[in-house]
């Protein structure tokens, strides 16, 4: 008979209990753990958030190239209106609002009588405090004379350099010079050249008229506003610049408003003569002009140095000289009434300079007009800051046309007869009152697009360089 054994049937119960225990205790740390993913984050429900889960495929970071700044660079032979640097203020729209001050500028049309100085502060488009209209002989087109044309004989001899020599190295009023018979082998041979009538402007271009033209064509033009080249340098650009450019407009102080200007580039000047109806005079036009014609003369009045008749280091009281009113000196003008074509500022004139062009056949023929390509542009006449030689009409000088000097500025002249440029918006009253606007130089680039074109490189020089012409005018010591 089999008996009841408690202990057996206590065992299986208890085995089964504790398995059952462990299940709910298992699946309760396991919610336990799941809510506790849920609130750190660590866990989520959400579809979306795991399909936007960012994957483990790397990025490749790649360098941005630095801005190339255009370098100035002057250019061989006629450059062309994709030229340029870049800007450093927001290039206007292509259909710019004109400034209320710029509305007003409008060069006279009929010659007036020339007059030396004027009041006021040169601001704004150019103009003098207290007026809205220009006289032609300051601020429009200067007065012109002609130059009739004929036969002289350009260049020099080796007797008249070797007395030039002498004379600079005599030290005439104190202050002997540097000169020396190369300087003036250039100059070699003489030869006749035959040039045509044309009109030569008095004066030496002002800083009002240069800034009327630069105000009229807008803020930033001096950059690579003329011919697609810079214009000049200003303040900003170097410390030998009078002009102010605040990011609206050009001004001088108005106690040198007509002095001649300065530190203007070879295409700042020819943009300038363009915009008038004018052009730079060729190399020979110039010194026919110079010489008084067929007077031949070394000097505009004559053939001996007279230090009170020009502004350059030998003034006749013995002091250095200094830049002057283009008005100034008038007894020292050639008998056509052209003034300062000896001292004050050299001048550009349109000719590339090649050291032997003279032996050059072209050089004889009428009309001739310089070289077809160089380096570097001829500028005559000397400077405040240079001897006498410098100054004497056969003298030749020559400069990189992006190079714009403090002691070189220009004139212009006109075909006879040209007409006066510019149909713009006096209508009428232009008609009435003899003004018209000032046109812009042909190839000048839309606004628009100012400091967006690309730089182009020189070829190599045409010549081997030249023996040096001209004496460093910012550090002149004994020359």
């Amino acid at each position: 008979m089999a008996r009841y054994n408690p202990q057996r049937r206590r065992s299986g119960s208890a085995a089964w209990q504790w398995i059952v225990i462990g299940m709910v205790l298992g699946f309760g740390c396991s919610v336990i753990l799941v809510l506790a993913a849920l609130a750190t984050g660590v866990a989520s429900l959400d579809p979306n958030r795991v399909a936007n889960a960012a994957t483990q495929t790397p990025f490749i970071i790649t360098a941005t190239p630095a801005p190339v700044t255009a370098t100035l660079t002057p250019t061989f032979g006629p450059p062309t209106a994709t030229q340029g640097i870049q800007l450093e203020v927001q290039a206007p729209t292509a259909s710019p609002t004109i400034p209320p001050t710029l509305q007003t500028v409008q060069p006279t049309l009929a010659p007036t009588t020339a007059t030396a100085g004027n009041g006021g502060a040169l601001s704004g488009a150019g103009q003098v405090a207290g007026t809205s209209r220009f006289s032609r002989t300051i601020a429009g087109r200067s007065e012109v004379v002609a130059i009739e044309g004929g036969t002289f004989q350009m260049g020099t001899t080796i007797s008249e350099v070797t007395s030039a020599v002498q004379e600079c190295l005599g030290g005439y009023g104190g202050d002997a010079g540097t000169c020396q018979l190369s300087y003036g082998e250039d100059s070699f041979p003489q030869h006749p050249v035959t040039v045509s009538t044309f009109n030569m402007e008095t004066t030496e271009v002002t800083y009002q008229q240069y800034l009327t033209f630069l105000n009229e064509m807008g803020a930033g033009s001096h950059r690579n506003g003329c011919l697609g080249q810079p214009c000049m340098e200003t303040s900003n650009d170097s410390e030998t610049s009078n002009v102010s450019f605040d990011s609206a407009n050009y001004s001088v102080p108005g106690v040198i408003a007509d002095f001649p200007v300065t530190n203007v580039t070879w295409y700042g000047a020819q943009a300038y003569c363009e915009a008038v109806g004018r052009r730079l005079p060729t190399e020979a036009e110039w010194e026919f002009a110079a010489r008084s014609r067929d007077q031949g003369f070394i000097y505009p009045w004559g053939n001996e140095w007279n230090g009170s008749l020009a502004a350059t280091r030998r003034l006749a009281d013995g002091t250095l000289g200094a830049k002057v009113s283009a008005f100034s000196f008038p007894t020292g003008a050639t008998l056509q009434g052209v003034l300062n074509m000896a001292g004050n500022v050299a001048e550009w004139v349109n000719d590339w300079y090649d050291t032997r062009y003279y032996a050059n056949p072209t050089a004889s023929q009428p009309d001739p007009t310089g070289p077809t390509a160089g380096t570097d542009k001829v500028n005559r006449g000397g400077s405040w800051d240079t001897m006498p030689f410098f100054a004497r009409t056969v003298h030749r000088r020559n400069q990189p046309p992006l190079d714009p000097t403090a002691d070189i500025g220009f004139r212009c002249v006109e075909e006879p007869g040209a007409p006066v440029p510019g149909t713009g918006p006096l209508g009428a009253e232009a008609a009435q009152t003899g003004e018209t606007d000032l046109a812009l130089p042909t190839n000048t680039p839309n606004p628009a697009t100012l400091g967006t074109n690309e730089e182009q490189i020189d070829s190599a020089p045409t010549v081997p360089p030249a023996p040096t012409s001209a004496i460093p005018t910012a550090t002149l010591a004994s020359g």
